[in-house]
């Protein structure tokens, strides 16, 4: 698979619009072998997309509040390892990946850094420094694609690994609160409604932050609705349907223990929007 493909298949990972653009940007500029700024472009496209992932998704304050978090001498605030650490885990230790997810993640972050340092002098080419051989600039391409292969594959298996043995108590856990709680978009509906089945679609991890792990169940829900009072409905003056809408349930957990359930904030909900489509329409 050529480096350019590599690229546009990142880009299709469930990343933020502006990373996506960055990397879709990156593969059409190797797709072309007649420009001879290629490997310029090629590397301004990176560094803005890791500059991206060091700044806005690594805000200083958030990198600030995780435990592992140290200030370097002489620094104001966190640097570029750090910021990188922060994208990739949050505020799970590295201890935490290795003794309990299996990942030492401290090569990985150290090769982003040097693929990050190798592009600034090709984003700074000039006439003696400029590399217009597409062997050549290829040779410096590939290993800059694999690390961010690498990167990004780690972010998607940390979050696998932490999830995986949850799976079925987060799976249960939604569906006792959906069936414990009042459904209050349901309520805004009809007069009663009662649930027939909960299905759970998908189970993954929403965000890591600083301080806690949000983990999310998602699915469908079918009710029965009903309009009026068991004896409307018997004389024909009220009625019944059955329905099914998207549910999800997000479970909040902090980073000091972030399998423990029992530690969880629960809140769900059922997106009745489908119901209230065209109501106001004109």
């Amino acid at each position: 698979m050529t480096a350019s493909a590599r690229l546009l298949g990142l880009a299709d990972l469930k990343i933020d619009r502006f990373s996506k653009d960055a990397l879709t940007a990156a593969s059409m500029v190797l797709a072309d072998g007649k420009n001879p700024l290629r490997l310029v472009f090629f590397s301004v496209s990176i560094r803005v997309l890791l500059e991206h992932v060091m700044g806005t998704l690594a805000p200083s304050d958030d990198v600030e509040n995780c435990s592992w978090y140290k200030k370097e001498p002489e620094r104001d605030g966190p640097v570029r390892a750090q910021r990188i650490q922060y994208w990739l885990q949050g505020g799970l230790t590295d201890e935490f990946l290795s003794s309990e997810l299996g990942f030492d993640p401290r090569p990985l972050r150290s090769r982003i850094l040097r693929s990050f340092n190798r592009l600034s002098k090709h984003v700074h080419a000039r006439q003696g420094t400029l590399i217009s051989d597409l062997n050549l600039q290829d040779g410096e391409v590939a290993p800059v694609v694999d690390d961010l292969v690498d990167l990004y594959t780690a972010y998607f298996e940390y979050r696998s690994a932490l999830i995986g043995p949850l799976v079925e108590s987060l799976d249960e856990q939604a569906v006792g609160d959906l069936m414990s709680e009042t459904i209050q978009s349901l309520d805004e509906i009809a007069t009663h409604h009662g649930i027939e089945e909960i299905y759970t679609e998908d189970t993954e991890v929403v965000e890591i932050t600083s301080s806690w792990v949000r983990y999310r169940a998602s699915g469908s829900i079918a009710v029965s609705l009903q309009w009026g009072s068991n004896s409307d409905v018997r004389r024909g003056d009220g009625a019944e349907m059955e329905k099914s809408f998207p549910f999800s349930c997000d479970f909040v957990v902090p980073t000091e223990d972030p399998r423990n359930l029992d530690l969880a904030e629960i809140a769900s909900g059922v997106d009745t929007d489908s119901w209230w489509s065209g109501w106001y329409d004109e």
